[in-house]
């Protein structure tokens, strides 16, 4: 066993945690055994469990580098605080890595996100649903800025200027527990490939939960390929309008609308409600989705020109502006988009992968290296 004592006086570490870390791989998952039952390695080499656990360990110590693992070869202390026969050199680590990406990469990703789920599922991890009653899922990208480097697959993002990666995350619950990824290079649009990512997700998430699921994207997902999608996975989607698939003179309807349907959301702002059904299709296969609009009714005055010696001449009138929202959910529509507004949570998600997991910049030069380390982060 491992054992603590306490100190006098103030003694701070960052590795004492790593005893947890060992604890938890082995009691609710098969990750070391997993690794090394599945790939064969010759004799007298370092098992492959035993290899990539201490790097998970250093991952959640918020180190990524494989020279993080310097100080901890050979240490008999961590071998035994992780539970496995003796800690890699950051040499070997590198070499290890690059063997799975190289010869055995989706089979790696595979049991990367087994354990995942099954430290999800065994140690019986909360899932908080949302004020709606249901667990959403927040799907999105989010850009990794590694510019300056000529790694693989390093292009432009979205993002004015970002050049990098540009992977895709489901989150799920408030609490943010990623249940699938996909390593992506950044000039990939969010929707190409997302079909087939959304339904491992999907299934991913009924593995660690059996509430219902409310699927949350922002615009670059308004595709009616999605809503088909959610109709045939039976589950809930509620996605940010894309403007240009906005195909309704609003206007006149916001303008025809009594005062009692106008809510005072500031001094000089008022906010209705507009919805209508609209046919959505893919491929010549239509489904029907509820199209919300949230109209702002802003008050705008502007001063006249007047001659000297006059009164001031104040110009009033109303600006109208509009966002929409697609769901196939029959709830009321400002606590649907109340329910969206949350979405912006999962951006700390990802900040946490970036930041605290030190994963914005990726250690090696191969794409699929870079995605093996990318998914072990989210293990840790």
């Amino acid at each position: 066993g491992i054992g603590m004592r306490g100190s006098e006086g103030l003694a701070l570490t960052g590795v004492a945690g790593i005893a947890l870390v060992g604890n938890a791989l082995a009691r609710f998952t098969d990750f070391r055994s997993d690794f090394t039952d599945t790939f064969y390695k010759g004799p007298g080499g370092i098992p492959w469990g035993d290899v990539l656990l201490p790097y998970v360990a250093s991952l959640a110590t918020g180190c990524s580098d494989y020279e993080a693992l310097r100080p901890w070869h050979g240490k008999p202390w961590v071998a035994k605080a992780l539970r496995v026969s003796r800690v890699a050199s950051p040499e070997t680590l590198r070499q290890n890595l690059d063997n799975l990406a190289d010869g055995w990469f989706q089979d790696s990703l595979d049991l990367v996100g087994k354990a995942t789920l099954d430290l999800l599922r065994r140690s019986k991890a909360p899932v908080t649903a949302c004020s709606l009653g249901r667990v959403c899922m927040d799907v999105d990208t989010t850009p990794h800025d590694n510019g300056r480097t000529r790694k693989e697959g390093v292009s432009r993002t979205y993002m004015r200027d970002v050049f990098g990666f540009a992977p895709i995350y489901a989150m799920l619950g408030r609490e943010g527990w990623c249940v699938h990824a996909e390593f992506r290079k950044g000039s990939q649009h969010g929707q190409n490939g997302a079909p087939d990512f959304l339904r491992q997700a999907i299934a991913n998430a009924r593995q660690v939960t059996s509430q219902p699921i409310l699927l949350r994207m922002d615009s670059a997902f308004d595709a009616g390929e999605n809503y088909l999608l959610a109709q045939s996975e039976n589950i809930d989607i509620l996605v940010k309008g894309n403007p240009t698939h906005l195909h309704w003179n609003w206007e006149p309807d916001a303008r025809a609308l009594g005062k009692k349907a106008w809510i005072r959301s500031g001094k000089n702002t008022r906010v209705a409600y507009l919805e209508r059904f609209e046919v959505r299709s893919f491929e010549n296969v239509p489904v029907i989705v509820r199209r919300i609009l949230k109209v702002t009714k802003r008050l705008r005055w502007e001063l006249g020109d007047v001659p000297p010696g006059k009164r001031l001449l104040i110009k009033k009138d109303f600006v109208f502006e509009a966002e929409s929202w697609l769901t196939n959910l029959d709830l009321d529509a400002a606590s649907l988009v109340d329910c969206y507004a949350d979405h912006a949570t999962a951006e700390q998600f990802h900040s946490e992968i970036k930041g605290e997991l030190d994963l914005e910049r990726l250690p090696s030069n191969s794409f699929k290296t870079n995605a093996l380390v990318l998914h072990l982060g989210l293990l840790a």
